[in-house]
């Protein structure tokens, strides 16, 4: 590649050119964009406030069918300093899940999913459990907030990294 004096572009021959040309395609077959890249990122920074703790992902199982009913099911726990969710996630139909939730410490806290169909939310009782009978299956997001009796005043807790139910 040659470079003009005091520029800080590179000027390309034709067969640098070329060259560029044929590594590129090879990367978008190789290594392409993720067709759903832009809407998930969009989707992780779509929430109002940035104060709350974001959880990590602790664990996650996959149990096999039979458990619950001959439905597949998985577990997934999500930990920070603020609070602990767990969830377990069973196949209802080829569109929807239901998800049965707990949240440590115990709270009787607001649990929104999040999902591209809409908002989802219910109160975790007094012992943190939540369920969310029929949520549609794709990407998604749980977000805890202050269990108040105006979610709009609510200050969210947690959130969990996007997850694909």
């Amino acid at each position: 590649m040659n470079t003009a004096e005091g520029s800080n572009s590179p000027h390309f021959t034709p067969e640098d050119q070329a060259l560029a040309e044929e590594i590129a395609d090879v990367y978008r077959i190789v290594d392409p964009v993720p067709a759903t890249l832009v809407e998930r990122l969009q989707f992780a920074l779509a929430l109002e406030s940035p104060d709350f703790a974001v959880l990590r992902p602790y664990e996650d199982t996959v149990l096999p069918a039979g458990v619950r009913g001959g439905e597949d099911s998985r577990t997934i726990t999500f930990d920070s300093e603020i609070v602990t969710i767990m969830i377990s996630v069973s196949a209802r139909d080829d569109h929807a899940v239901r998800v049965d939730g707990w949240l440590a410490p115990p709270a009787d806290h607001l649990v929104e999913l999040r999902t591209g169909a809409g908002a989802h939310v219910v109160r975790a009782d007094d012992q943190g459990r939540f369920v969310l009978d029929v949520v549609p299956r794709g990407l998604s997001q749980l977000v805890v907030r202050q269990g108040l009796d105006d979610p709009a005043q609510a200050t969210i807790l947690a959130v969990t990294p996007s997850l694909i139910l």
